[in-house]
């Protein structure tokens, strides 16, 4: 009796191994069709991303890197356009626990008004997106964390840091780092000539308004995105975030002799 028991236990290990591995893969295939369609309705709402290439939509969008949250089990996506694209955009993907996912949109700075620079106005002829940054970035939140949540508030901030932080590469910076913020200047190929003076004068009073609500106490206040040529400064309102995001590029081409 023992013998077949313990026959009966080996044939049916393979048998529990081929299931979990079935269940896994699956799960798998689950959440990348997810974010593939996540992804493509994203872009349908926002054709401006593709707008500069033909192509397969979505597919030129290649997955970046991957940032997990262990305390919360987040998982923050980027997926990118090739490296030296014109106009390169982004695309951020949220999965919470529950494996319910959430795109956003990270145009390239020449889209103005998503990002709200101070100091700045559009560029003509560069269409218009119909939301902000922070206006997406609080409907993630409220999308993947609950109002019921008693802790969201906490998993709000784990958020945002783990986003900016290290999704984007970016560098927390504060005061003592005010030179790197209004002395450098920082080419752009990708946007309209401007004039070096008067990119001076912006980037010193992006870094006045910024100061103002520099927040001495902690960290995680301001943002420096030397990729992308941002700086990301947090601020909470009651239940809502707003991000304010400032410009540290200028447009400048090379001229041929």
């Amino acid at each position: 009796m023992l013998k077949k028991n313990a026959k009966d236990t080996r044939l049916r290990y393979p048998f529990l191994f081929f299931i979990i591995l079935f269940v896994g893969v699956s799960c798998n295939q689950s959440i990348d069709t997810k974010i593939n369609n996540s992804i493509q309705d994203l872009i349908e709402k926002y054709p401006q991303l593709t707008a500069d290439k033909k192509s397969d939509k979505g597919r030129e969008f290649k997955f970046n890197r991957s940032v997990r949250e262990g305390k919360f089990n987040f998982e923050i996506r980027l997926y990118s356009q090739e490296e030296g694209y014109k106009n390169r955009n982004h695309i951020l993907v949220f999965i919470n626990n529950k494996k319910e996912v959430y795109a956003l949109p990270l145009f390239n700075n020449k889209y103005r008004d998503y990002w709200q620079f101070p100091f700045d106005k559009p560029i003509p002829k560069v269409p218009k997106i119909s939301t902000t940054f922070s206006k997406e970035f609080n409907i993630a939140i409220d999308s993947l964390i609950k109002n019921s949540d008693r802790r969201k508030s906490f998993k709000r901030s784990i958020l945002i840091y783990e986003t900016l932080n290290a999704a984007l590469s970016s560098k927390n910076i504060s005061e003592k780092d005010s030179v790197m913020i209004y002395k450098i200047l920082r080419g752009s190929y990708d946007i309209p000539d401007e004039n070096i003076d008067s990119a001076k004068v912006r980037l010193r009073k992006n870094y006045e308004l910024m100061k103002r609500q520099w927040q001495a106490y902690l960290d995680t206040n301001c943002f420096f995105d030397q990729e992308n040529k941002r700086v990301y400064q947090v601020e909470y309102h009651g239940n809502k975030i707003e991000i304010k995001v400032y410009r540290m590029d200028y447009g400048m081409h090379y001229i041929y002799l």
